[in-house]
């Protein structure tokens, strides 16, 4: 149940900084590192639960083993951190050049 919540506080907050970025509300560098502080958390998360395995094995276990998880919310949750992120890191990148 705790790690059902987490994983949905992680993804609200991914949403919330998007939401709040293409809205023009908070300043692009601050989008930046909140988006990749979200996902860095989120992935450090996954590590420590797949702690049995080489860092290799569950590195790619993240995102190309769906099973791996506690439960298809923990994944889908995941994949929307990945996803909102690289968004906001790409749109940003986009802006600085």
């Amino acid at each position: 149940m705790l790690s059902a919540l987490w994983n949905l506080t992680l993804a609200a907050a991914a949403v919330a900084v998007a939401a709040v970025f293409q809205l023009g509300l908070i300043a692009p560098g601050d989008a930046f590192f909140l988006a990749v502080a979200i996902v860095l958390v989120f992935t450090g998360q996954q590590l420590i639960a797949r702690e049995d395995m080489g860092l290799a094995a569950a590195a790619h276990s993240l995102v190309t083993q769906p099973e791996s998880y506690r439960s298809r919310l923990g994944y889908l949750s995941y994949v929307a951190c990945l996803a909102l992120g690289t968004l906001v890191a790409v749109q940003v990148a986009a802006l600085a050049v």
